[in-house]
């Protein structure tokens, strides 16, 4: 195919016969949008191939949840604020359980790298109130820690006593 017109002496080129090519930089830019593209979509997709955490996992999550809710009533008895904590209801576990401060307004949530499940084992209603006068949690709770929500049994525990003592264990507490 001639891409090329003579015209009083001087060549023209087509717009669709230029020389096409690929530089380097184009090469590069499209080779790091896919290397971008690749790694999102495998760390979206890394709990699901490579399935529940271990129980050295769980263990190590289940103790910073343990550790924060400490820091939490120890930050709610400096400060002399009271709070309600929030976890999930006994039928229904969730990623993650929220503290919602009064005077002023603000939320803190723990959500555990979206590892765990937390289920609320008691039988108490689903807030429980600080009061900063008392230094008391009302109703105490028990939180059940799962590698999964179908999980039955779970694996750890967390003890919230009435005098915010938090403690974490292997085993149930006794009723």
């Amino acid at each position: 195919m001639n891409c090329t017109a003579k015209k009083g002496g001087t060549s023209l080129r087509f717009p669709l016969c230029r020389r096409s090519g690929v530089t380097l930089v184009e090469l590069l830019a499209v080779l790091l949008i896919c290397g971008v593209l690749f790694g999102g979509v495998s760390l979206s997709l890394y709990p699901v191939l490579y399935g529940p955490p271990s129980r050295e996992t769980v263990k190590r999550e289940g103790k910073y949840a343990a550790a924060w809710l400490q820091r939490i009533f120890y930050k709610a008895m400096l400060s002399g604020r009271s709070f309600s904590l929030y976890v999930a209801s006994p039928s229904v576990p969730k990623r993650s359980f929220k503290v919602v401060w009064a005077d002023p307004h603000e939320e803190e949530i723990y959500r555990g790298n979206d590892r765990i499940w937390f289920t609320n084992r008691s039988a108490s209603p689903k807030w429980c109130v600080f009061s900063p006068k008392w230094n008391t949690l009302s109703p105490a709770l028990t939180i059940e820690i799962n590698a999964s929500p179908d999980r039955r049994r779970p694996l750890h525990y967390i003890i919230i006593s009435p005098y915010c003592r938090v403690s974490y264990r292997d085993t149930p507490p006794k009723d």
